[in-house]
């Protein structure tokens, strides 16, 4: 009796582990064996579950000795490239240059054809926001290394300055303007005035307002000799 009380732990396990009846086994019995199968089958696919539940990090593995690999960063799409130097600076200065030759080509008398560039170009130039004024002077900075940049620049300021000289051209002809006048080089003057107020745009305004500046150089070529 005290030899069977001391059975070791495995023993009473087997003795615990439900067995599978005889073939002589009443219905009742069987019927019971099944229950109890399908109660320890039960527990064991919760048991997997439950494991399979649990978060797996980047290193570690499952139950079943498979690597879990880790969830890979979606990739987001990379920024929209911005527009360069030389695509905005013809944005900006295209306009502007544009509408200068309009003036120039019209049929107004030269007075009234200068009046109205300069208001359209020191209204442009001296009247713009600090945005605009920045572009036009960091493009100017630019410009020395990069030769597109450099051409788009030389090209606009070219136009413009075309355009100023075809008005004072026809006015010197017509006896409007001083019969001396070098139309070349006043229009030069006219163009880098302008320019200049980019400078007062930038820091926020000047000891002379655009505007005087611009009645400054109609009267000069007004005056007649």
């Amino acid at each position: 009796m005290r030899n069977a009380a001391r059975a070791s732990p495995s023993a009473r396990r087997r003795r615990i582990t439900p067995q599978s009846p005889g073939p002589f086994a009443s219905s009742q019995a069987r019927s019971s064996f099944r229950n109890r199968s399908s109660s320890t089958e039960n527990a064991k696919s919760i048991e997997t579950r439950v494991i399979l539940a649990r978060p797996a990090g980047p290193a570690q593995r499952d139950p079943y000795n498979r690597d879990v690999a880790a969830k890979k960063p979606v990739s987001k799409p990379p920024p929209p490239v911005p527009p360069s130097g030389t695509a905005t600076l013809e944005e900006r200065g295209l306009p502007i240059v544009r509408e200068l030759a309009r003036v120039a080509r019209a049929t107004d008398p030269a007075r009234v054809k200068l009046e109205g560039a300069m208001e359209i170009l020191f209204g442009a130039y001296g009247e713009s926001d600090p945005e605009f004024s920045g572009l036009f002077l960091d493009g100017w900075v630019r410009a020395r290394a990069d030769q597109e940049l450099r051409l788009t620049l030389a090209w606009q300021r070219e136009q413009i300055r075309l355009s100023l000289h075809d008005i004072l051209a026809e006015g010197v002809a017509a006896g409007v303007f001083r019969p001396d006048l070098d139309a070349h080089a006043v229009a030069a003057v006219i163009l880098g005035a302008a320019e200049g107020c980019l400078l007062q745009t930038a820091s926020q305004g000047g000891a002379v307002p655009p505007a005087e500046i611009m009645q400054t150089l109609l009267r000069l070529a007004f005056n007649a000799a």
